[in-house]
């Protein structure tokens, strides 16, 4: 079982309104992938609360694990464009993923979690988040994407975060972020390797946009370019980061080599930007990659 902790709100998007949360579209393509998914979250009591909630169970997701809180808003996070498809986010603040009780959670033994740094923005939802992760046994993996937003990018957060970590993610305007916030004055492939033996990171998983991604494990780097995708074909690249931390989950648990891993976490990152929002409507892109 994979469990996966984080925000779900609505990306209000030029072409309107899409469920969203890196999260939640990391834990949608594990479960159409068909992996056994346990996404916990938060929602409001408000409308946008009961159309996330129908639109979870439309996606197959157990609901259950979705809690619901009487006062605070469900998130929204308004999203532009510009010219090349990049987002820029508007995040709203105390919305009811700041407010997931992790007490409330039952004894886990989750082969992977996965967390990242949004719901972790306020002092309550760090605490939380850290003394759940601490509870959880020492067999589970520990899949950190940092995915920094406005509001979540802090060594309060990261340093935490990065001593749970046996998996990392980011990508490389995030890179000299961390070096910088561990105060580390190292760049590059010599930064990562930094990470990795200070905070005993197994592995880590960095994403260069058009300049491909890289690998590092078991004292190896594995790149792979990026594919043949022009600005013609790309709608937006909303969730593209989210789609490639969930076929990197999906490769590790299933012990797939470096080469393998990179090439289809690339694939299917790309084939996102080929479509409107963060996860496709159309299943047949996992039948082939899966």
């Amino acid at each position: 079982m994979i469990l996966v902790l984080g925000e779900i709100l609505f990306d209000e998007l030029p072409q309107g309104r899409r469920p969203g949360g890196a999260p939640f579209n990391f834990a949608q393509h594990l479960h159409r992938m068909g992996h056994d998914v346990r996404f916990v979250s938060c929602i409001g009591r408000d409308k946008y609360g009961v159309e996330l909630l129908k639109l979870v169970l439309e996606t197959g997701l157990d609901s259950n694990w979705l809690q619901r809180h009487d006062e605070a808003l469900t998130g929204r996070v308004a999203i532009t464009l510009d010219p090349g498809g990049v987002p820029t986010y508007d995040i709203v603040i105390n919305a009811a993923y700041d407010f997931i009780d992790f007490d409330a959670l039952p004894p886990m033994s989750p082969e992977m979690v996965s967390f990242g740094s949004l719901i972790q923005r306020t002092k309550a939802g760090r605490k939380g988040l850290q003394n759940y992760l601490r509870s959880l046994p020492k067999s589970t993996q520990r899949f950190y994407d940092v995915n920094f937003r406005d509001g979540c990018t802090s060594g309060e957060i990261l340093i935490p975060s990065l001593q749970q970590a046996d998996i990392l993610k980011l990508n490389d305007d995030e890179l000299p972020m961390v070096g910088k916030l561990t105060g580390s004055d190292l760049s590059g492939d010599v930064l990562v390797e930094w990470l990795m033996q200070t905070y005993a990171i197994e592995q880590v998983a960095l994403t260069r946009g058009s300049n491909g991604c890289a690998l590092y494990r078991e004292g190896t780097k594995t790149e792979m370019p990026s594919g043949p995708l022009t600005k013609e074909d790309i709608v937006d690249t909303v969730g593209a980061g989210d789609a490639f931390a969930a076929m990197l989950a999906h490769c590790l648990v299933n012990n797939a080599d470096s080469h393998t891993t990179l090439q289809q976490c690339t694939r299917l990152a790309e084939f996102v930007c080929t479509v409107p929002g963060a996860v496709p409507d159309d299943d047949s892109i996992y039948k082939t990659l899966t």
